[in-house]
């Protein structure tokens, strides 16, 4: 029997610790389902912190800019939940090995590369990894070419790769297309290019929207000979 085909496109950032979390909890569910579906899966772009410089901003002054003083007793409340949380999803935090928040865009152009290898989930994985679990700087060109190759794009499309052009204006585009489809956080799973679920939902729940959105097949009236299911002909 051909399996029920469901697009799921992930809108997220590489700073955004729920997008991580989110990702794994997909993960665990697309493996729960089994056989049943075939999925297809591709990230989409979204900058938490845009206009961040190249050299990234410390956490603490970006938190206390965006959310006062106040903010840094309730961001050490969410990290410790994160990290419990993380722990039963195989995302793993360790909030305290950077300092820095970075920019994000030339990752997410290393997503959109990686998408024309087949490599979108492996990439976007290896990128969340190394900014929550390793603290590495994931808008530096050396890792982010370390974390290309390492996951199947040839060395040679990333040569100048972030020197050059290529990737802005696509990865620009994805970000206008994610804001008209209404997306004003992340993470954001759009299913079959018309349902959309906000937020690391748990593994039940994004089993459930499988069920849901799942196009069920439904039997046209036609007469025609067939095999039953007890093998009678």
């Amino acid at each position: 029997m051909t399996k029920q085909k469901i697009k799921i496109d992930i809108v997220s950032d590489i700073n955004c610790p729920w997008c991580y979390l989110g990702d794994q909890r997909l993960k665990k569910a697309m493996a729960d389902a089994g056989d049943a579906y075939e999925f297809e899966v591709h990230f989409k772009p979204f900058e938490l912190s845009p206009k961040a410089p190249a050299e990234g901003e410390n956490k603490k002054e970006y938190f206390i800019r965006n959310y006062g003083e106040d903010a840094l007793d309730r961001i050490d409340m969410n990290n410790d939940r994160l990290t419990k949380m993380g722990e039963a999803e195989g995302a793993v935090f360790n909030f305290d090995k950077s300092e820095v928040i970075h920019n994000t865009f030339n990752g997410h152009r290393l997503i959109w590369l990686a998408g024309q290898f087949g490599v979108e989930e492996e990439v976007a994985d290896a990128l969340f990894k190394a900014n929550f679990t390793d603290g590495k700087n994931v808008n530096d060109p050396e890792v982010l070419k370390e974390i290309g190759v390492s996951n199947g794009i040839p060395a040679d499309r990333l040569e100048n790769f972030f020197e050059g052009e290529e990737g802005k204006q696509e990865v620009r585009a994805l970000e206008s297309w994610a804001q008209r489809s209404g997306v004003t956080g992340v993470p954001a799973f759009i299913f079959n290019d018309k349902y959309m679920v906000s937020g690391a939902q748990p593994v039940e729940t994004l089993q459930n929207v499988f069920s849901q959105v799942s196009p069920a097949f439904q039997q046209i009236d036609t007469e025609g000979e067939s095999c039953g299911i007890d093998g009678n002909c």
